[in-house]
Order: C-alpha cells, then structure tokens, then sequence
C-alpha cells in the first residue's frame, strides 16, 4: 500500500474484529486507506492515511484521555472505541 501501487479505494488494511456482532461498526474496521493527496508536512511521502475510528482510540490511549466526549454521530462507533482503544496499550 506504501508504495502507491494500488488505487485510491481499490485497497485498505482492516483490523481483525467481529463480524458476528451485531453492531456492524464492530466487524473489520479499516485502520488505513490510500489517498492520493500530498500531506501538509509528509508531501508526498506517504499514500496511506489511518482512519479516524482506528486514530481516535489510539492517539486517546497513548494521551492517557479517560474521558471521551464526541458528537451524537459517533455514538454507534463507540464500541469499537473500546475495542480498540486497550490493544492500543
């Protein structure tokens, strides 16, 4: 995917979840995506961008946050904030 030898949609790479769960934020969540956009401080370095279900969680576990506030359209993307946010540990 670093490499940009695939097209923007045509791959991302998934975290290993739940897909017998019922909610279905909670199957295979997609951590990275390619863009094909230059980074404000990368350029063009880069083509992978992390998801903001999969950086939320981690940049919150690695802060310490111990309380999360989000908007109302997040809120069935909760438990896999909780899934993720301890692995991130």
């Amino acid at each position: 995917m670093r490499d940009g030898k695939w097209e923007e949609g045509k791959a991302t790479l998934r975290m290993k979840m739940d897909m017998k769960n019922a909610n279905f934020n909670m199957y295979d969540l997609i951590a990275y995506r390619i863009k094909h956009m230059p980074h404000p401080h990368a350029g063009d370095k880069w083509c992978i961008y992390p998801s903001y279900d999969y950086t939320h969680c981690i940049v919150d576990a690695l802060e310490n946050i111990t309380h999360s506030l989000c908007t109302l359209e997040f809120e069935s993307r909760r438990a896999s904030y909780y899934w993720c946010a301890p692995a991130a540990c």
